[in-house]
Formats: structure tokens, sequence, C-alpha cells
């Protein structure tokens, strides 16, 4: 009886190669430095340490989204529009969806202090902490929004 025997699984491929980081053409040469020229004069620049978050959970806006939120500061506080009032310096109030915000897209703005907060002195309904009585005045948060969008098609 003749007893056959598989081979063994050979692989197409070449064999590994030990992976080494990359560490430039000489690794014992110190890293590169940014410069900066002054009047001829080469000056080192040291980078700036990032600090921590102000709440986790926030990021930096894209193009489009830095853009709607520089067109909200132009277009002003939404509330003082509806009250017929003139411009006041404005905050940028983001909407909230189950105590997260909803994105950077989902803001108006109101001013500060004012409609935002802080704005009981001043005879004004503010949104913080005061949401219940600020809807029931000037409406819910996306009736807002949908103002705030209509404003801002007249902003270049």
């Amino acid at each position: 009886m003749i007893m056959l025997r598989r081979a063994a699984f050979r692989s197409k491929l070449p064999p590994p190669r030990p992976c080494k980081q990359y560490m430039g053409a000489n690794p014992s040469a110190p890293r590169a430095q940014a410069v900066r020229i002054v009047d001829g004069r080469a000056h080192l620049v040291l980078p700036i340490e990032k600090g921590p978050k102000a709440k986790p959970g926030k990021r930096t806006p894209n193009k489009r989204e830095a853009a709607w939120l520089g067109k909200v500061v132009q277009v002003g506080c939404v509330a003082c529009f509806i009250d017929g009032q003139p411009a006041r310096p404005t905050a940028v109030h983001h909407m909230l969806r189950g105590g997260m915000r909803m994105g950077h897209l989902f803001s108006f703005g109101l001013c500060d202090p004012g409609h935002h907060q802080g704005g009981q002195p001043l005879g004004l309904i503010s949104r913080h902490p005061y949401k219940a009585r600020f809807e029931e005045h000037y409406g819910p948060e996306f009736h807002l929004l949908a103002i705030a969008q209509e404003l801002a098609k007249g902003v270049s």
C-alpha cells in the first residue's frame, strides 16, 4: 500500500521582512527645527503646547460650519430681530438634543448678556436657564434656526 503525503502549503508571497521604524537617513542626527528669518537672522520657532479641551466632546468646526458660524454672528440676535430691537453683540447658541450638541450647523445667534443668558436685569427673557419661558415667547428653537437661515441668505 502506498501512502501519499500532502505537501505543505507554500505561499506565493515573498517572506516577510523585519519592520523597522523610519528614523531618517541618519538616526543619530537631530530632528530639523522650524526656523523663522527676521532681518536676515534665523530664529528658532518653538511649538506652542496645546492646552486641555474646554469640554470633552467639542470639536473644531470644518470650513462649512465655520462659514455658518460667521454668518450667525453677522446676522445678530434672532430674538432681538423678532422683538424689533437693534442688533447687540451676539453669541452663538448651539441647539441640544438629549443634552448633547446637535452640531455647529444647528446654531443661531442670541445676544449675550441678554437673550442667551443673564438678561433678567435688562428685562429680557434668557434662553439659559429659562428654556420653557423663552420658547413660549419666541417659539421652538427650530423656528429660530429657520429665521436665522433666512436672515443669513442676505449676508455675504
